[in-house]
């Protein structure tokens, strides 16, 4: 079997898995499948998505000189958000310590 048809066949057991609502060791008995293979499979398919550039949006931000000539400079300051999924949301508001706002960016970085 090709790397390309391997990848098809464990994204596809993947999709599967994470749908079916069981966890990983009752689906892989199921399905005869080593936990230990699911495991590596999540994380290569995962290490392979990482490299993938797609999924990534980059936003203009407008300069300080944008800012001044649009005459916003002075508007109170927003709470930054932070959409991670539906179900994951960070709302920083700007009263935040910058040490906590450093820690929380930090830990985001290592755990995304």
């Amino acid at each position: 079997m090709k790397t390309d048809e391997k990848i098809t066949l464990w994204s596809e057991r993947i999709h599967e898995f994470q749908f079916s609502g069981q966890t990983c060791k009752t689906w892989c008995q199921e399905h005869h499948v080593p936990v230990s293979t699911m495991n590596y499979w999540m994380h290569k398919l995962k290490t392979l998505d990482g490299q993938s550039d797609t999924d990534m949006i980059f936003a203009k931000m407008p300069t300080e000189t944008e800012i001044s000539k649009n005459g916003t400079l002075n508007i109170s300051p927003s709470p930054v958000r932070i959409f991670i999924t539906n179900a994951i949301r960070i709302e920083v508001m700007p009263e935040c310590p910058p040490e906590f706002f450093r820690v929380l960016i930090q830990g985001l970085k290592d755990h995304a």
